[in-house]
Protein backbone atom coordinates (compact mmCIF):
# COMPACT_ATOMS: atom_id res chain seq x y z
CA UNK A 1 0.00 0.00 0.00
CA UNK A 2 1.40 3.39 -1.03
CA UNK A 3 0.35 6.93 -0.22
CA UNK A 4 1.70 10.26 -1.47
CA UNK A 5 1.95 13.22 0.89
CA UNK A 6 2.29 16.74 -0.46
CA UNK A 7 3.41 18.58 2.67
CA UNK A 8 4.66 18.16 6.21
CA UNK A 9 1.06 18.61 7.36
CA UNK A 10 -0.06 15.76 5.07
CA UNK A 11 2.65 13.48 6.53
CA UNK A 12 1.59 14.43 10.07
CA UNK A 13 -2.08 13.74 9.26
CA UNK A 14 -1.22 10.41 7.64
CA UNK A 15 0.52 9.41 10.89
CA UNK A 16 -2.49 10.55 12.91
CA UNK A 17 -4.83 8.44 10.77
CA UNK A 18 -2.43 5.47 10.84
CA UNK A 19 -2.47 5.54 14.66
CA UNK A 20 -6.05 4.25 14.58
CA UNK A 21 -4.93 0.77 13.49
CA UNK A 22 -2.21 0.41 16.12
CA UNK A 23 -2.69 -1.87 19.09
CA UNK A 24 -0.64 -3.01 22.07
CA UNK A 25 2.60 -4.83 21.17
CA UNK A 26 2.79 -3.32 17.67
CA UNK A 27 6.25 -2.49 16.38
CA UNK A 28 6.45 0.06 13.58
CA UNK A 29 9.77 0.45 11.83
CA UNK A 30 10.33 3.63 9.87
CA UNK A 31 12.80 3.76 7.02
CA UNK A 32 13.93 6.73 4.95
CA UNK A 33 16.65 9.29 4.43
CA UNK A 34 17.27 12.16 6.83
CA UNK A 35 14.47 14.69 6.44
CA UNK A 36 12.12 12.26 4.70
CA UNK A 37 9.36 12.67 7.29
CA UNK A 38 9.85 9.88 9.83
CA UNK A 39 9.68 12.09 12.93
CA UNK A 40 6.80 14.14 11.50
CA UNK A 41 4.88 10.90 10.90
CA UNK A 42 5.65 9.77 14.48
CA UNK A 43 4.35 13.10 15.81
CA UNK A 44 1.11 12.44 13.94
CA UNK A 45 0.87 8.93 15.40
CA UNK A 46 1.40 10.25 18.91
CA UNK A 47 -1.16 13.03 18.42
CA UNK A 48 -3.63 10.39 17.20
CA UNK A 49 -2.96 8.35 20.35
CA UNK A 50 -3.61 11.31 22.62
CA UNK A 51 -0.12 12.75 23.20
CA UNK A 52 0.45 16.47 22.53
CA UNK A 53 2.67 16.42 19.44
CA UNK A 54 4.35 19.66 20.56
CA UNK A 55 6.03 17.60 23.30
CA UNK A 56 7.44 15.10 20.80
CA UNK A 57 11.09 15.49 19.85
CA UNK A 58 13.45 13.20 18.02
CA UNK A 59 15.28 10.77 20.31
CA UNK A 60 18.42 10.87 18.14
CA UNK A 61 20.79 11.65 20.99
CA UNK A 62 19.15 9.70 23.80
CA UNK A 63 17.98 6.76 21.62
CA UNK A 64 14.63 6.16 23.39
CA UNK A 65 11.84 8.50 24.50
CA UNK A 66 8.80 7.20 26.33
CA UNK A 67 5.36 8.78 26.13
CA UNK A 68 2.21 7.89 28.06
CA UNK A 69 -1.10 7.88 26.22
CA UNK A 70 -4.32 6.97 27.97
CA UNK A 71 -3.70 3.30 28.81
CA UNK A 72 -0.67 2.59 26.66
CA UNK A 73 3.02 3.47 26.55
CA UNK A 74 4.63 4.60 23.33
CA UNK A 75 8.35 4.02 22.85
CA UNK A 76 9.90 6.29 20.23
CA UNK A 77 13.25 4.75 19.38
CA UNK A 78 15.90 6.17 17.05
CA UNK A 79 18.61 3.75 15.93
CA UNK A 80 20.53 6.24 13.76
CA UNK A 81 23.52 6.16 16.12
CA UNK A 82 23.40 2.39 16.74
CA UNK A 83 25.97 0.56 14.65
CA UNK A 84 26.25 -2.90 16.18
CA UNK A 85 23.76 -5.46 17.44
CA UNK A 86 25.60 -5.52 20.77
CA UNK A 87 24.69 -1.86 21.33
CA UNK A 88 21.03 -2.70 20.82
CA UNK A 89 21.21 -5.60 23.26
CA UNK A 90 22.77 -3.28 25.83
CA UNK A 91 19.76 -0.96 25.47
CA UNK A 92 17.47 -3.77 26.60
CA UNK A 93 15.36 -3.54 23.47
CA UNK A 94 13.34 -6.60 24.50
CA UNK A 95 11.78 -4.50 27.28
CA UNK A 96 10.29 -2.21 24.63
CA UNK A 97 9.49 -4.33 21.58
CA UNK A 98 6.27 -6.25 22.00
CA UNK A 99 5.70 -4.71 25.44
CA UNK A 100 2.25 -5.89 26.55
CA UNK A 101 1.12 -2.32 27.22
CA UNK A 102 3.16 -0.54 24.60
CA UNK A 103 3.72 0.39 21.00
CA UNK A 104 7.25 0.80 19.62
CA UNK A 105 7.97 3.32 16.87
CA UNK A 106 11.48 2.71 15.56
CA UNK A 107 13.24 5.20 13.29
CA UNK A 108 16.05 3.65 11.23
CA UNK A 109 14.36 0.33 12.03
CA UNK A 110 15.81 -1.36 8.95
CA UNK A 111 18.89 -1.92 11.11
CA UNK A 112 16.98 -4.44 13.21
CA UNK A 113 14.19 -5.82 11.05
CA UNK A 114 16.18 -9.05 10.59
CA UNK A 115 15.80 -9.84 14.31
CA UNK A 116 12.08 -9.06 14.53
CA UNK A 117 9.37 -11.65 14.02
CA UNK A 118 6.63 -9.10 13.48
CA UNK A 119 6.52 -5.47 12.44
CA UNK A 120 4.77 -2.90 10.30
CA UNK A 121 7.20 -1.16 7.98
CA UNK A 122 6.69 2.41 6.77
CA UNK A 123 9.15 3.54 4.08
CA UNK A 124 9.55 7.20 3.15
CA UNK A 125 11.11 8.41 -0.09
CA UNK A 126 11.47 11.87 -1.62
CA UNK A 127 9.53 12.63 -4.78
CA UNK A 128 10.46 16.31 -4.68
CA UNK A 129 11.02 19.03 -2.08
CA UNK A 130 7.54 18.67 -0.57
CA UNK A 131 6.19 15.34 -1.80
CA UNK A 132 6.90 12.00 -0.15
CA UNK A 133 6.06 8.48 -1.20
CA UNK A 134 5.02 6.50 1.88
CA UNK A 135 4.90 2.73 1.46
CA UNK A 136 3.34 0.43 4.06
CA UNK A 137 4.13 -3.29 4.42
CA UNK A 138 4.27 -5.80 7.22
CA UNK A 139 5.89 -9.00 8.36
CA UNK A 140 4.32 -11.51 10.72
CA UNK A 141 0.89 -9.87 10.81
CA UNK A 142 -2.26 -11.25 9.24
CA UNK A 143 -3.10 -9.50 5.98
CA UNK A 144 -6.23 -8.23 7.72
CA UNK A 145 -4.05 -5.67 9.53
CA UNK A 146 -2.96 -4.14 6.20
CA UNK A 147 -6.50 -4.32 4.81
CA UNK A 148 -7.73 -2.42 7.86
CA UNK A 149 -4.93 0.12 7.45
CA UNK A 150 -5.90 0.60 3.83
CA UNK A 151 -9.49 1.38 4.87
CA UNK A 152 -8.31 4.05 7.31
CA UNK A 153 -5.77 5.55 4.93
CA UNK A 154 -8.02 5.61 1.88
CA UNK A 155 -8.15 9.01 0.22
Amino acid sequence: MVRITNSEKDTFNLGKTFSKILTETDVVILHGQLGAGKTTFVKGILEGLGVDSKKVVSPSFIIIREYKAKKINIYHIDLYRINKGKELVNLGYEDYFYSPRGISLVEWGEKIEHILDRFIKVEFSFLNLNQRRVKFSCKGYPQEKLRRANEFLRD
